[in-house]
């Protein structure tokens, strides 16, 4: 897909980005002649220097037709040690609605790119966002399926301190237990019944 559109584009690189922690770095990058930026390249984040990063934290398209001639861009290392001047962007977002990446083109010459350009990596987004989402749903079946498979199972407690044994034979409290297979963590309180008990004692 990136090959395909950066050929249609007439640009050396196709780029999907991804921020990872507190780094951002090349996920994706088209096998395209003068494409000078490698896939797994990467780099701290913030401050990266990054046309990507500009375009993630726009949070919309991001268009810049000649960086030689835009003066926050003029300096950049992209335009002067690898003299790619145009770049064309949009922000790639998680299911939860937190940035994933972005999605790029870049040229090695002035590019003010056109309505059809936009829209076609605008289709791009929206694919690459269907599929996040279709993996992260996956995901969550997955994590239901084993939690009711580990919660369908018959396990030992101790009838005195109500610790349960896991298969590896040790014996661990219950909220560990319930944590462990769910990644619920527990809110502890106190029931009418255990409550009427100690104002009872304390009576």
């Amino acid at each position: 897909m990136l090959n395909d559109t950066a050929r249609i584009f007439g640009v050396p690189a196709g780029l999907i980005t991804r921020v990872d922690g507190k780094e951002i770095e090349i996920l994706l990058s088209s096998e395209t002649q003068g494409n000078p930026y490698p896939a797994a390249f990467r780099s701290r984040y913030p401050d990266s220097g990054w046309f990507c990063e500009h375009t993630l934290k726009s949070k919309g398209l991001h268009l810049i037709p000649d960086a030689r001639q835009d003066a926050r861009w003029k300096d950049n290392a992209a335009a002067v040690e690898l003299h790619m001047v145009s770049y064309l962007g949009m922000p790639i977002k998680r299911p939860d609605g937190e940035p994933f990446g972005t999605v790029c083109f870049i040229d090695n010459k002035q590019n003010t790119h056109n309505d059809l350009h936009i829209r076609m990596v605008e289709l791009i987004k929206g694919m690459i966002e269907i599929s996040l989402r279709i993996i992260w749903a996956e995901g969550e079946i997955d994590r239901r399926d084993r939690l009711l498979d580990d919660l369908s199972k018959i396990y030992p407690i101790c009838s005195y301190c109500k610790k349960v044994r896991e298969e590896s034979g040790k014996w661990v409290s219950v909220e560990k237990y319930v944590r462990d297979i769910s990644g619920a963590l527990p809110s502890h309180g106190i029931c009418p019944q255990c409550y009427k008990k100690e104002m009872e004692k304390l009576g």
